[in-house]
């Protein structure tokens, strides 16, 4: 299996091996300025994803497997973080 973000050459050409942690932050930061947003990282955009996945309903159960987290101490943040968020937001008129 190969790896899922390979490394670039200078001239574009693309690596066999993957890329490293920095080499994934600093992209991620280029991109991020790119499109207006300074200083956004990879934890950013994994933040995102799993808050984003728990205001949406996902069990704790399939977010702590999706984000390979071993416990699920960390992914229940998330869940936290969504039912704060939605405190005092009404759908219905009582």
């Amino acid at each position: 299996m190969g790896s899922l973000l390979r490394a670039s050459r200078k001239d574009g050409r693309l690596h066999d091996i993957g890329m490293t942690v920095r080499a994934i932050t600093a992209r991620v930061r280029t991109l991020g300025k790119s499109i207006g947003v300074e200083g956004l990282s990879a934890h950013d955009c994994r933040h995102h994803w799993a808050t984003q996945a728990a205001k949406n309903g996902t069990p704790i159960d399939r977010l702590q497997d999706a984000g390979a987290w071993a416990l699920p101490a960390m992914p229940l943040r998330y869940v936290e973080t969504a039912k704060v968020a939605n405190e005092r937001v009404r759908l219905e008129s009582h």
